[in-house]
C-alpha cells in the first residue's frame, strides 16, 4: 500500500555541477503545456520533448499554465540518466544524444 509520494528534487537529476550559479537558469514559458517535475524533458516552447536538438531539463515542480517560470539546467552538469523523464524511451535516447552533442552538459553512463 502506498503511504506517501516522494517529491523529486534537483539532486535526483544532477549528479555533479561545476558551478552553483551557472548550472541552472529560470525560463518563463508563455504556455507550459504539461505539468513538470525535476528531470522532465521539455522543448523551448513548453511542450513535452520528443526529438531534435531543442531540449530543456526542468529542475522544479510546476503546473501547466500561462507565463510559468521553470528552473532548468543550464551548463556544467553531469546529469543522472535515470533522473531524466521523457514521454517515450525513444525521446529519452534522442534527448541524451542532443545533450551530449550540445556539449554544455553530460549524462552519466550508468547509475
Amino acid at each position: 500500500m502506498l503511504m506517501y509520494e516522494e517529491d523529486y528534487s534537483p539532486q535526483d537529476v544532477i549528479a555533479y555541477r561545476d558551478d552553483e550559479v551557472f548550472s541552472h537558469k529560470t525560463r518563463t514559458f508563455a504556455t507550459l503545456a504539461i505539468d513538470v517535475l525535476p528531470g522532465t524533458l521539455l522543448t523551448s516552447e513548453g511542450e513535452a520533448y520528443s526529438s531534435g536538438s531543442d531540449v530543456l531539463i526542468a529542475l522544479d515542480n510546476q503546473k501547466a499554465g500561462a507565463n510559468v517560470p521553470v528552473i532548468v539546467v543550464d551548463r556544467g552538469c553531469i546529469l543522472k540518466r535515470n533522473g531524466l523523464k521523457a514521454v517515450t524511451p525513444a525521446a529519452l535516447t534522442s534527448a541524451i544524444t542532443a545533450i551530449e552533442t550540445d556539449g554544455k552538459n553530460r549524462v552519466s553512463i550508468s547509475e
